[in-house]
């Protein structure tokens, strides 16, 4: 079992991906390998902050980058996923050819304005709320997380406008191109996306146990 974060940080780069919850029996998964005791504990020890620490600390990604489920990738394997996931038209090619959801081409937009953003800024960016429009803005959001232009950087406290903290922490979001640190994608170009998604199936595969290769292959890319 996994009780540190520098456990969790091993366990990850030696796998070279892992899921943040069971979306496959058999495939590893944080809270298949953590006691469900340190899970919300706000301690250090708890693995619901190691996924936010990561991420900001560059030390793994995390978002829905595993075929949109959520998970963990190293650098190792980091531009192997970039290949297989991230489309080889640009997004305003995508739009042109009616490809994307107006949404996700709006959010696009608002990353390009400005890099960084939590969901708070991106629903008041965009006109909705939680009770109106956040489905099809959520929905774009973990599309550009599994496309690989935009990946989790961490999260933030809201602010009042009386300037003061509030609420739970929110989710924070980055261009991949300004979150990756140097050298993380300098491969992805020598990969096809074929390539690459035999390599990932092929790692999940000896990774995991009783898992089809099929299994895998639906789970991840025929979403």
């Amino acid at each position: 079992m996994l009780m540190t974060y520098e456990d969790f940080l091993a366990r990850v780069e030696s796998l070279g991906f892992m899921a943040l919850s069971p979306f496959l029996p058999g495939l590893p998964s944080l809270s298949g390998e953590t006691p469900e005791n340190l899970w919300h504990t706000s301690l250090d020890s708890d693995p619901w902050r190691w996924k936010d620490r990561a991420a900001e600390e560059k030390c793994l990604a995390y978002g829905c980058i595993l075929g949109g489920h959520k998970g963990f990738v190293s650098q190792r394997m980091y531009p192997i996923f970039y290949a297989a996931f991230h489309p080889s038209l640009s997004m305003p090619e995508r739009w042109e050819a009616g490809t994307v959801s107006q949404r996700t081409w709006q959010l696009w937009q608002l990353f390009e304005e400005s890099s960084t953003l939590n969901i708070s800024q991106v629903r008041q960016s965009l006109g909705v709320s939680r009770k109106e429009g956040a489905s099809a803005v959520d929905n774009a959001i973990q599309q550009l997380q599994k496309e690989y232009y935009i990946t989790m950087d961490g999260n933030d406290r809201k602010i009042s406008a009386k300037g003061e903290f509030y609420g739970w922490p929110v989710n924070r979001y980055r261009q991949v191109r300004d979150w990756a640190p140097a050298g993380w994608l300098d491969s992805s170009r020598g990969w096809s996306a074929a390539e690459a998604r035999e390599l990932i199936l092929d790692e999940g595969v000896a990774m995991s146990h009783g898992v089809t290769r099929q299994d895998l292959w639906r789970k991840l890319f025929s979403m």
